[in-house]
């Protein structure tokens, strides 16, 4: 489930909410936990920022934040979900082509561990998504194993 607080135009002044509160993942992924820590850091970060300038308004600083942390997550989970046909709930217009992406990058994973540890590190929120999807080298050796499979049936 996610929630969409930085879309509200007011919120109670003196609140707050965090984890899964705003968002709540599959538990199979893992990344409920390092979701809540992130969101916590957002918060601090916040806080840091604010200074002396109190609470007032704080969601509306924070709720933003919040939302750029649960993106990654989010995405990746919503994508891996969205792998099985009975999931409910509109596709991504390039789906296929993600789902292919990632079948390449996990047959490469299974014969590489350092595509192994940065998919471990991506997927436990300690790097950004797009270290898979945008960085050389993985990203051509990915297209070339793309190139060598049967694309997945949508």
């Amino acid at each position: 489930m996610l929630r969409h607080y930085e879309r509200l135009g007011a919120f109670p002044e003196g609140f707050i909410v965090i984890g899964d509160a705003i968002s709540s993942f599959n538990p199979i992924y893992g990344q409920g936990m390092s979701s809540a820590a992130l969101q916590a850091m957002a918060l601090r970060d916040v806080l840091a920022a604010r200074g002396e300038n109190g609470l007032g308004g704080l969601w509306s600083a924070f709720f933003p934040k919040a939302a750029e942390v649960i993106s990654q997550p989010w995405t990746l989970a919503a994508a891996s979900d969205f792998a099985f046909p009975q999931t409910t709930g509109e596709r991504p217009p390039n789906m296929v082509e993600g789902m292919r992406y990632f079948m390449a990058l996990d047959s490469l994973q299974a014969e590489d561990i350092n595509v192994q540890r940065l998919l471990f590190e991506v997927f436990g929120l300690a790097k950004p998504l797009t270290a898979l999807m945008e960085e050389e080298p993985i990203q051509s050796r990915v297209v070339a194993r793309m190139n060598q499979q049967t694309p997945p049936q949508s």
